[in-house]
């Protein structure tokens, strides 16, 4: 997943966006999360059919998640928000931690923290 590169999405996902209703998956958006302490860009996917994606060896630290940059604004702040979930995958049961991100001029936008331990791998699953 890291390094996957984005194709263009805002048509396919208009209607896709605007349809959406309460905790739904929000499928085919373009995410990004970067690194807080320096702006590198740790993954660069699309959400799948889940609404999620699977983000591998993320280290303890501070993350920014942005979600929908690449669709219109109008259509962001018509939404309201959308939902993101950092699950953790592992063999223990764990919390996750559920984010609420609000619009912003780069799509959704939420800052996460990954707690001090072993890096991890993470399932991010967005919902409006």
């Amino acid at each position: 997943m890291l390094g996957t590169l984005l194709a263009s999405v805002v048509l396919p996902l208009l209607p896709i966006a605007s349809a959406r209703a309460g905790n739904e998956p929000v499928i085919g958006v373009d995410v990004i999360i970067r690194s807080k302490a320096d702006g590198r860009v740790i993954i660069e996917t699309i959400t799948d059919g889940r609404g999620a994606f699977v983000v591998k060896e993320l280290w303890p630290g501070l993350y920014t998640i942005e979600a929908g940059a690449k669709l219109p604004l109008a259509l962001l702040k018509r939404s309201g928000g959308w939902g993101i979930a950092l699950i953790p995958v592992s063999i223990r049961p764990v919390q996750p931690q559920k984010h609420r991100a609000q619009p912003t001029a780069k799509g959704m936008q939420v800052d996460i923290v990954v707690p001090e331990g072993t890096t991890g791998s993470y399932t991010v699953i967005v919902t409006d």
